[in-house]
């Protein structure tokens, strides 16, 4: 009888151990390298965030086509003060340097504000024209004393049917609460080393020589504002003076006093641009604050600051002129 053949042998059981500590120091190396590059890129967009390094505007597509030359709309928005005249003349300085740009409408939509900030505009946008770049101002549903003021020397402007427009004149508001602070107990004593050093003040009254000369401030505003008007709209000034006296305009009025030239929204005022560039055609763009490199990965808000905070900086310590629509 033969034997059946034999079964292989089993192998001896074995124990293996497998190392986990490498696996998890390539992880742990990782997340590391992760987290420094993470922190290093918070780092540069912070620096870049406080100033310390310089950044263009973001230019957003808006119409037309994707490729060629460029008609910027460069905006002017709520009351004309701090942030937002830089925001504007960064829009102008952008739009001018670009030489794919070949005109910009200016949309304004804004009550005004301060003398010296709607002076800042309109000269930056004198320099945009020097470059041979057309400029057609498109107002909106308000546009008034400063935010007519920065549209005066545009090669043609547009309102709106709707349009509020005027306001030509110069205001200083000084609130006086001396009265207010003796109901409370409180005494203000101001030393200073003239006699016009505190003028004006919050807690006395403007005395008669005081109130006379800052009239006379008031007045040089109103000479510069009516200058740029006639210069800009191929006025005399007398005629500009006569509506001079702070009334809001309608659209059809302004046009009646050849303050604008003619109805139009936005999109006429782009065609208008075109053709005064004489382009067939233009890839339409505008401008917007760049967000920083923090706000990207956390898509937070674009640091815009809030109308409040620009009509704030109004109410700084200090005398202002204010071109501003009551």
């Amino acid at each position: 009888m033969s034997s059946s053949p034999s079964e292989p042998s089993s192998p001896a059981s074995q124990t293996v151990f497998v190392d986990r500590r490498r696996g998890r120091s390539f992880l742990w190396r990782g997340m590391g390298l992760l987290l420094s590059l993470l922190l290093g890129l918070l780092l540069v967009g912070a620096f870049m965030s406080a100033g310390g390094l310089p950044s263009r505007l973001q230019e957003t597509y808006e119409a037309g086509p994707l490729l060629g030359p460029k008609v910027a709309i460069v905006t002017v928005t709520g009351t004309i003060a701090g942030h937002s005249v830089d925001h504007v003349i960064r829009q102008l300085r952008q739009a001018r340097s670009d030489d794919r740009v070949h005109a910009v409408v200016l949309r304004v939509d804004s009550p005004g504000g301060s003398l010296s900030g709607s002076d800042q505009i309109w000269r930056e946008v004198k320099a945009l024209q020097s470059k041979g770049k057309p400029v057609v101002a498109s107002l909106a549903g308000i546009a008034a004393s400063g935010g007519y003021y920065v549209a005066t020397s545009s090669d043609v402007i547009l309102a709106e049917p709707t349009t509020l427009t005027g306001s030509i004149g110069v205001l200083m508001e000084v609130p006086e609460v001396g009265g207010l602070l003796e109901k409370v107990g409180v005494r203000m004593e101001t030393l200073a080393t003239g006699s016009w050093k505190d003028a004006p003040s919050l807690f006395r009254p403007l005395n008669d020589e005081e109130r006379e000369r800052w009239k006379g401030m008031i007045g040089k505003g109103l000479d510069r504002f009516v200058s740029v008007i006639a210069q800009g709209r191929k006025l005399d000034e007398g005629s500009v003076r006569t509506l001079a006296d702070g009334r809001v305009f309608t659209a059809d009025e302004a046009i009646q006093f050849r303050l604008v030239d003619r109805l139009g929204y936005l999109d006429d005022a782009v065609l208008e641009a075109q053709k005064r560039a004489s382009l067939p055609e233009a890839k339409i763009v505008r401008y917007a604050e760049p967000r920083s490199l923090v706000e990207t990965l956390f898509s937070t808000q674009a640091r815009l600051d809030s109308p409040w905070t620009e009509f704030s900086s109004l109410l700084q310590v200090g005398p202002q002129l204010l071109l501003l629509a009551h």
